[in-house]
């Protein structure tokens, strides 16, 4: 009895000495648009709208398994220069031109939206880059501004799930413990 306390007690220390995801963390594995106010890349700047335009434009190509202009857009995005999105890949890259409409095939200028064309079962963006200010034909990640209200609310949505990680761990670790009967 003794050695299953003094092992439930060890279990307990280690799951709440153990790095749970802060909130921070868990919304920058955020999908989607809907925090995002704008996105700047070098001095071209994007409403909400812009992006979601670009991306269904690029989704909707590459769900057709269609292509636009030379360099055959959307086309996979092989990330060599190793930048973080909101989720991971495959990745699909579209152009998103400064004028405000989509792009048909002419010059795709420097910007581009990235997306998974199947994230649960869904084309989703996850994040804007830009050959400005990169060197050769690399890219750089894009500024994204969230808007204040949602971001507030997810905030909250992610602390809520930070603690819920926690307490399920707690019970696995204490179910596991049971099951042995040490």
């Amino acid at each position: 009895m003794v050695c299953l306390r003094s092992t439930l007690v060890l279990a307990l220390c280690a799951i709440s000495a153990s790095a749970a995801p802060s909130a921070g963390q868990l919304l920058d594995k955020r999908q989607g648009t809907t925090a995002l106010d704008t996105v700047t890349c070098g001095s071209n700047s994007y409403s909400r709208t812009q992006i979601e335009a670009a991306t269904a434009e690029g989704c909707r190509l590459n769900a057709a398994g269609q292509t636009l202009g030379n360099n055959r857009y959307p086309h996979t995005f092989n990330n060599r220069e190793k930048l973080v999105f909101a989720a991971g890949g495959p990745f699909q890259e579209f152009p998103i031109l400064s004028n405000g409409q989509n792009f048909t095939g002419r010059s795709p200028g420097p910007d581009r939206v990235v997306f998974n064309p199947n994230i649960g079962g869904k084309c989703t963006y996850v994040g804007s880059m830009t050959h400005t200010g990169a060197s050769g034909n690399g890219f750089l990640l894009c500024t994204t501004k969230q808007s204040r209200s949602q971001t507030q609310s997810d905030k909250s949505a992610a602390s809520s799930l930070g603690g819920t990680l926690g307490k399920g761990t707690a019970a696995t670790v204490l179910s596991m413990l049971i099951n042995a009967r040490l």
